[in-house]
């Protein structure tokens, strides 16, 4: 006879955001990949997927899922140090970018996802003048 591990199967979805230093309007264009690849290299150092993200001039929007083994502030801790490190490193002027301290998690049920992934995809139309300035 077979043994079998227990079932486990699990939906944990969330909807993140944080902002910059005095909610400044600091990211520039140049600056999203950066943003983008720092918070993508978190998720797969702490065990995070991520679903949807938009960064703007003053904020970011990450939505992600995650199992109950996972704690999502050292995947948010990662993803703002690392992100500011870059920026700060390319900038040349080290600690000029900074974010606030904290950040919002709210979570979703699987059948908000969908709906969660298109409110981060229009963030550029609802924030038209929160779009990340070239240069």
């Amino acid at each position: 006879m077979r043994k079998r591990g227990p079932h486990k199967a699990c939906g944990l979805y969330a909807h993140i955001t944080w902002h910059t230093w005095r909610r400044q309007r600091s990211v520039r264009a140049v600056d999203v990949a950066d943003i983008t690849d720092a918070v993508r290299q978190a998720a797969h150092c702490r065990g995070v997927h991520v679903h949807a993200q938009a960064v703007l001039s003053d904020h970011v929007h990450v939505i992600v899922s995650y199992n109950p083994a996972v704690a999502l502030a050292p995947f948010i801790r990662h993803a703002k140090s690392e992100s500011a490190r870059r920026l700060n490193l390319r900038r040349g002027s080290p600690g000029i970018f900074r974010w606030c301290r904290g950040y919002y998690a709210g979570s979703l049920s699987r059948s908000h996802v969908g709906l969660a992934r298109g409110y981060v995809g229009r963030q550029h139309f609802r924030h038209p003048d929160r779009i990340p300035a070239s240069g």
